[in-house]
């Protein structure tokens, strides 16, 4: 499960954290979906960064692990602390801590004492785990994948063994077996050439012999010289077989390698020990150890206890959202146009797009143009399509299709194809009117104004056009609404606003509890201004009362529970808890999603708009080439979702029909 080591460190040293990311994310999802826990182990790599970004894309509560071995109290602590901290950082919550490889002479001293160093910090000690001599060690079915070996004799069993020390017998018989005597209770695993039968014999009556030294196993390399040889082996084998039959015994295990003894030994040399599915000795010691180490009560009681605060939260983190995004839009991928279609960052996103499978995209501009800086880019186009709005076919459709949406404007046929044929942005929304594209993606180098007006000029609905961004945080996403459209909002805006909002949350995975914000907390203040979101939160409860919505809220109880609960007495079903927040008016709502960007980091999806027939979303142009990738496959999903409340529409009304007839 998860991405290979190697991969991951590629992808790391490639700055492709991100998509890491993603794929440890979706690899976890598949893998959670048929199991009722799962156990993410750590990647131990650097300060830990990696390890708490991994948490928070998985929501998930962590265990603080550090070795003891040849540590003092106060070093412990201090690894301990940090670690503590980076997964504060990335809000990630801890069970507490487990101790590995402590020395077994003074375990209980070191618990105790570290125990309560931790309770100043508020973390349980869950465990603390010896140093195992067992789990270090090395067993023999691990050496068959790692030296290309094959199995000549041993059962299953026996190779679920490990072995002490590594012999190489090149020497005499005699020589090896006094060695070997000398050594008391070692268990090795001897290497030595095909060639040598006088040392496999030798060890095998060792091992029959109750008074001969112990032996886990034998490793039979290439002798050199012709390499069809067999040395005995058929006679060997009904050795073996014989033996079986009459020995009550287990036979010596011989493993057989290709390598030469030189490149066996060195292989052996760089083996660690490890807890595989084929290890049942490991995994039951692990079992045990796991009963008499490990505080089983607490680790119960935190992982509910977390299990109740996510269920409570449904918290939704970017990770999450982002995956939920992408796997609903490579199901199901939408016709994209992009009219920007020679910008560079444009061009790199609709090639991710395109090759990872998101959406199908019409890229807009001189086909010859954009070729030829999709080359200089080293982006490949190939699945887009190139439309040139000066040469297009249905170009006179679009100008009869404007000129219908704008009548009564004293639009002139001549100012409409002008329109249609020199505004990109006019003739993408054209498209998407057609139907000849599903949506609308731009903005990296127009203004929001030059992107947003031809759609409201055609593609306008009888209600209020507004915008939401969704505001990844580190550990959470949510939506804000409205900081690109309206200015001045009234109470009956700010509730349709709300409406929206919410319904856009929701189609996006995040449930909405709306919060409507004032500089005022349930009446703590009074004012214009606060009577205006105190009516528009009336209006919702009235049109809409199927949703949580409260207000007027400040941010601070919107957001923390803690502030919540000094700040408003009563049960509520959003302070603190607030996962949609509608802004008072324009300018608050674009400062405040701009100071949180800048503050903290997060990336800000939008704006997405609201109110229009079909998708058509804003860039800004500052925008990265992953936020236009993000900005498509929100667009995809809009279609999608649009596409399932139509079909309902029509469903409805068909049994309506039906009905009255």
């Amino acid at each position: 499960m998860g991405v290979p080591e190697e991969e991951a460190v590629r992808l790391v040293a490639a700055g492709q954290r991100a998509e890491l990311l993603d794929r440890v994310y979706a690899s976890f999802t598949a893998y959670k979906e048929m199991h009722d826990m799962v156990i993410v182990h750590g990647t131990g790599v650097g300060s830990g960064k990696l390890d708490a970004e991994i948490a928070s894309a998985i929501s998930s509560p962590a265990i603080i692990t550090c070795q003891a071995k040849d540590q003092s109290l106060a070093d412990l602590k201090r690894k301990i602390l940090l670690k503590k901290a980076m997964l504060d950082d990335h809000k990630i919550p801890q069970l507490g801590v487990c101790l590995n490889k402590v020395p077994l002479f003074d375990r209980n001293i070191t618990m105790a004492q570290i125990k309560n160093k931790l309770a100043e910090e508020g973390l349980p000690l869950l465990g603390a785990f010896p140093e195992d001599a067992m789990l270090r060690g090395v067993r023999l079915d691990e050496v068959l994948p790692a030296l290309e070996a094959q199995r000549m004799f041993g059962s299953n069993v026996v190779l679920d063994q490990e072995y002490s020390a590594v012999y190489v017998a090149s020497q005499r018989l005699e020589e090896l077996l006094e060695l070997m005597a000398s050594d008391g209770d070692t268990r090795p695993l001897v290497v030595t050439s095909r060639d040598r039968l006088d040392i496999v014999l030798g060890l095998l009556a060792s091992q029959v012999s109750i008074a001969g030294p112990s032996v886990a196993g034998i490793l039979l390399t290439h002798a050199g010289g012709l390499t069809n040889r067999t040395y005995a082996h058929s006679l060997l084998l009904r050795m073996f077989e014989g033996l079986a039959k009459g020995y009550q015994g287990s036979l010596l295990p011989i493993l057989s390698t290709n390598l030469t003894m030189y490149d066996a030994v060195r292989r052996l040399d760089h083996l660690t020990g490890a807890v595989l599915p084929t290890s049942t000795r490991k995994i039951q010691h692990c079992k045990n150890l796991f009963d008499t180490c490990m505080d089983a009560n607490s680790l119960v009681a935190g992982i509910e206890k977390e299990e109740q605060l996510i269920t409570a939260a449904r918290r939704v983190t970017p990770k999450m959202f982002a995956h939920s995004i992408k796997s609903k839009c490579l199901a199901n991928p939408q016709h994209i146009v992009l009219p920007e279609g020679s910008e560079p960052r444009v061009l790199k996103a609709a090639s991710e797009v395109t090759l990872r499978g998101l959406a199908k995209i019409t890229l807009l501009g001189d086909p010859a143009t954009v070729a030829a800086e999709a080359k200089k880019l080293g982006a490949d186009i190939s699945g887009c399509r190139v439309v040139d709005p000066k040469t297009y076919p249905a170009v006179d459709k679009y100008v009869e299709r404007l000129l219908e949406a704008r009548k009564g404007k004293n639009l002139t046929p001549e100012a409409a194809y002008d329109a249609v044929t020199n505004d990109v942005n006019m003739f993408g929304v054209m498209m998407v009117a057609a139907g000849e594209a599903a949506g609308m993606v731009s903005g990296a180098i127009h203004t929001t104004a030059a992107t947003i007006r031809p759609a409201m000029q055609v593609l306008k609905t009888p209600n209020l056009v507004s915008s939401v961004f969704f505001m990844c945080l580190p550990d959470k996403v949510l939506v804000y609404g409205d900081c690109a459209v309206n200015v001045t909002p009234g109470s009956g805006d700010l509730a349709s606003i709300a409406a929206c909002s919410a319904d856009t949350a929701a189609a996006f995975g995040i449930e909405p509890r709306v919060a409507m914000l004032s500089y005022s907390t349930m009446g703590s203040g009074a004012g214009p201004d606060v009577q205006k979101v105190t009516d528009a939160v009336k209006l919702v409860k009235e049109s809409r009362p199927d949703l949580m919505v409260e207000g007027p809220l400040q941010y601070d109880a919107a957001i923390d529970p803690t502030v919540a609960s000094v700040k408003i007495k009563t049960a509520s079903e959003v302070a603190g808890r607030a996962t949609v927040f509608v802004f008072p008016d324009l300018n608050t709502g674009n400062n405040t999603y701009k100071a949180v960007q800048q503050a903290t980091g997060a990336i800000a999806m939008g704006p997405v708009m609201q109110g229009l027939r079909k998708p058509v979303n804003d860039l800004s142009r500052g925008c990265t080439v992953q936020d236009i990738v993000n900005t498509i496959c929100v667009t995809g999903v809009q279609v999608i979702v649009n596409a399932i409340v139509m079909g309902v529409q029509v469903r409805v009304a068909w049994l309506c029909g039906w009905w009255r007839t």
